[in-house]
């Protein structure tokens, strides 16, 4: 567990530096709109949506418990891609990791992955000495 901590932790710290670098490259300020900021992944925003949907059939049909798994899954499946993204800046894709594990969660509370990588995350927070994002 602590060589993941150090890996993503060593990623975080890469990443965000890479980040200020090709933001200072093009003249703008690192998360103020320039650098990977405001990137987007393809990828990410398609199993985003598939998890919308999912979560829509659901709340349509609430006893459907494999159609709740199935949104759990869809969620994790979604914070897992975006917090492995190379297109998205630090800011974006760990919050929104962490975003997508928490929804995971809350329709399973089982969803084992999901429960890691989202205190991988928070751990990483709080070994930087920041507040773990609401």
């Amino acid at each position: 567990m602590n060589r993941i901590l150090m890996a993503v932790a060593a990623l975080l710290i890469l990443n965000g530096a890479s980040v200020v670098t090709q933001a200072n490259a093009q003249g703008n300020a690192p998360f103020a709109g320039g650098g990977q900021a405001d990137a987007k992944d393809p990828a990410v925003d398609k199993l985003e949506a598939n998890a919308v949907k999912l979560e829509k059939q659901f709340k349509a049909k609430p006893k459907d418990v494999k159609l709740k798994l199935k949104v759990a899954d869809a969620f994790y499946q979604t914070g897992h891609a975006m917090m492995f993204s190379d297109k998205l800046g630090p800011r974006v894709k760990y919050r929104g990791a962490l975003k997508n594990y928490r929804t995971a969660l809350s329709y399973d509370p089982g969803h084992k992955k999901a429960a890691e990588e989202k205190k991988t995350i928070e751990d990483i927070y709080k070994s930087m000495g920041r507040e773990v994002p609401k």
